[in-house]
């Protein structure tokens, strides 16, 4: 089991930061719920992951900065909707930014969409360094507290009762997404064709 625990140790600070600069949420709630569990030290895991999302954040935009515009180009319903987009990152942009970072798989395509608009490198640099240690701490925060929900779970009703509760957790998410958002977001896509 110690081989175990040292393989953990050393290899899902990497893990965070390489997914956080993806995208990132579920391996980050993971490893914080592992530092619930005494297993990570809880603030390189936050450390980590604020790094992972800032490197990512300015990456993608430095994409969107040198091809952002061509990609833009080539989609009609993205051309017809840039320059009114452009407006409101711009003028906006410190709200934009902190919103677009708490909608899942949003992230990378805001940063590109922040790379093409007209706001100022050093702007959106300064903005990410305060947004990225928000969030990571927010996102810490939320897995910490699964973890030791997790651990009080598996302690009482062992590891079936930890089984059937993540099952019945992922049912009722996935029956509300059904209910509420499926629609909306099928209609918002149909919208654009």
């Amino acid at each position: 089991m110690e081989w175990a625990k040292e393989f953990v140790e050393q290899y899902s600070y990497w893990a965070v930061f390489i997914w956080t600069f993806i995208e990132g949420e579920s391996v980050f709630i993971a490893a914080a719920a592992l530092a619930a569990a005494g297993m990570l030290e809880t603030w390189k895991v936050i450390v980590v992951a604020a790094l992972g999302a800032f490197a990512g954040h300015l990456f993608f935009f430095a994409l969107g900065r040198w091809r952002g515009e061509r990609m833009i180009q080539s989609i009609p319903s993205l051309r017809r909707h840039a320059p009114k987009a452009n407006l409101i990152l711009d003028k906006y942009a410190h709200w934009s930014i902190f919103i677009f970072q708490y909608l899942y798989g949003t992230r990378l395509v805001a940063a590109i969409l922040f790379g093409c608009s007209s706001i100022e490198f050093w702007r959106f640099f300064m903005l990410q360094i305060i947004n990225c240690i928000i969030w990571a701490i927010v996102i810490y925060s939320a897995g910490h507290f699964l973890g030791f929900a997790g651990l009080e779970i598996l302690q009482r009703f062992g590891i079936w009762g930890l089984v059937i509760t993540i099952v019945a957790l992922t049912i009722i998410a996935f029956i509300l997404y059904r209910r509420y958002a499926h629609h909306h977001v099928k209609n918002h896509f149909k919208a654009d064709d």
